[in-house]
């Protein structure tokens, strides 16, 4: 009985190694895959994949029908768009060691142009991928309960988590005022969209006072209530 419950209980020792945070916005992209969705979107699609910006926690996301490589890498030209209209260039991109979604020839030519360094977890090691993890869970479980708070119908599932994913940006996050894996650095704003809108501009003005750039908040509503659309 001794051995048999030794046997069951059997857990993976995970060994945790502090790593320090980067010190300017998409300099390490950490990315994951989630999926396959029992219900397609009206566009059929069923996975999601999400690009997490290490400094600001920023996250950029795109739903897809399978998992196919040549699918998987088709999103990434368009993240590296975005950064690169920002004005950053990701110098890392860190992921799983998926086969389809991420360890193959088509990934690796997308980001070799851009002198990106591919870094992978080792096989049968997600927790490597943690801040991936986390976050899909983190974004899954918003919009799993914006779903159920509201009558949306299921096929609406990517508009939904497309909502999750904005209101996250604009959310205060805990990691973000953390110091141990900043250099004792203290970060000045508590929501992603504010790190990375307030990135190398002033904190204060000409009279001293503090300069918030805060998201517009005013255009919001609850997921799912009552609409009514003028077609001229």
């Amino acid at each position: 009985m001794r051995t048999a419950c030794i046997q069951a209980k059997h857990k993976q020792k995970i060994i945790k190694v502090n790593s320090k945070r980067t010190t300017k916005p998409f300099e390490l992209i950490h990315s994951d895959m989630c999926g396959l969705f029992s219900m397609p979107t009206s566009a059929s699609h069923r996975n999601y994949i999400l690009f997490i910006d290490d400094y600001t926690r920023y996250t950029s996301f795109w739903v897809l029908p399978h998992k196919k490589s040549m699918t998987c890498t088709s999103a990434n030209p368009s993240f590296e768009a975005q950064v690169d209209f920002k004005g950053y260039e990701v110098t890392q991109f860190r992921c799983d060691n998926g086969r389809r979604e991420y360890d193959n020839k088509t990934i690796w030519l997308v980001l070799a142009p851009h002198g990106t360094t591919y870094e992978p977890c080792p096989p049968y090691a997600h927790h490597k991928n943690g801040v991936a993890e986390h976050k899909i869970r983190t974004i899954t479980e918003k919009a799993r309960s914006m779903m159920i708070d509201s009558p949306t119908p299921l096929v609406f599932w990517g508009d939904i988590v497309n909502a999750a994913v904005y209101l996250h940006q604009r959310t205060p996050n805990k990691g973000l005022r953390k110091t141990h894996d900043r250099n004792s650095y203290k970060a000045p704003y508590s929501t992603p969209y504010k790190m990375l809108h307030a990135f190398g501009k002033p904190c204060h003005n000409n009279d001293g006072n503090e300069i918030l750039y805060k998201a517009p908040l005013h255009h919001l509503r609850r997921f799912g209530c009552c609409a009514s659309r003028l077609i001229p």
